[in-house]
């Protein structure tokens, strides 16, 4: 099943996410809850998950929703639980009031630690959160939307570190994490674009595929952001070393992801999936 281009849509329109409602894993950190406010600004409802509830930075997001005539909900969910989501979904499904049509995906941890003393345990951790977390978000999204038959664009946050190694930090783990989810984009993209992506016959012996519209599937990938989680590092001038790492001078703000995060969601990038947006002060061009 294709999804017709949007030739009539005024250009004003592209960026609108009227009608919709958009989850948000990790949508209390600080680009889940930055660009979970611009969806709000923009015309879309909003779910956000995350394990930490802030109830400070929650009213304003509700302040946000309230100004803006959007709705938000918050559901706590460890997105590295596959059983946790059901029973969540089962809420959310029955407190929307437009159905689902895209996810951002913001989850993610990191950590430091050099290669030959990294313990196996912190390594499969940093891997399930960011990369079986992220696959367990979009599959429940996923299956939403082919429960009610409609399109969707899916967002994953990755990184730039997916596609280098970062510069005097040892993050092996972190960087093969995002590496992972450029991967998984691709392949949800190819599997969920459109049926002519994947064999009939195989598995042998399967059930006819059902048909669903198409799910866009597209990452981003940061550059260093400045965040509370960057202090640290501030303090012992490893922003300073970052900033002088890419073209621009600079570390980035979270809200300079608003606009992309947007543009991936809505009806301007409807030609688009599979794809990777590299915001990063054109640190990999280096």
């Amino acid at each position: 099943m294709t999804q017709p281009a949007p030739i009539d849509l005024p250009t004003k329109d592209l960026f609108r996410l009227d009608g919709r409602t958009i989850v948000i894993s990790g949508g209390l950190g600080a680009v889940g809850s930055t660009v979970g406010k611009a969806i709000l600004e923009s015309g879309g409802d909003v779910v956000f998950i995350d394990l930490a509830h802030q109830p400070e930075l929650w009213s304003k997001i509700e302040a946000t929703a309230a100004a803006n005539g959007t709705k938000a909900w918050y559901h706590r969910l460890d997105v590295t639980q596959a059983d946790a989501f059901p029973p969540v979904f089962d809420t959310i499904r029955d407190q929307i009031r437009h159905p689902l049509r895209g996810l951002v995906a913001c989850t993610g941890i990191s950590g430091v630690c050099d290669a030959t003393s990294y313990p196996i345990h912190a390594f499969r951790k940093v891997l399930d959160v960011n990369i079986a977390g992220t696959f367990l978000a979009a599959q429940a999204v996923g299956k939403e939307l082919h429960r009610v038959n409609v399109a969707g664009s899916f967002v994953l946050i990755a990184s730039m570190s997916g596609w280098n190694s970062n510069k005097g930090i040892n993050t092996a783990a972190y960087n093969a994490s995002k590496s992972a989810v450029h991967q998984l984009g691709r392949s949800l993209a190819a599997e969920w674009g459109h049926l002519q992506n994947t064999f009939t016959y195989y598995p042998a012996g399967q059930p006819n595929r059902e048909v669903h519209p198409p799910i866009r599937v597209n990452t981003i990938s940061p550059g260093h952001i400045e965040t509370a989680l960057t202090k640290e590092a501030q303090e012992t001038g490893l922003v300073n070393d970052w900033a002088k790492q890419n073209m621009l001078g600079r570390i980035s703000q979270v809200e300079e992801y608003r606009v992309a995060v947007l543009f991936l969601l809505g009806d301007g990038s409807s030609y688009m999936t599979g794809a990777d947006l590299r915001i990063d002060g054109g640190h990999c061009a280096w």
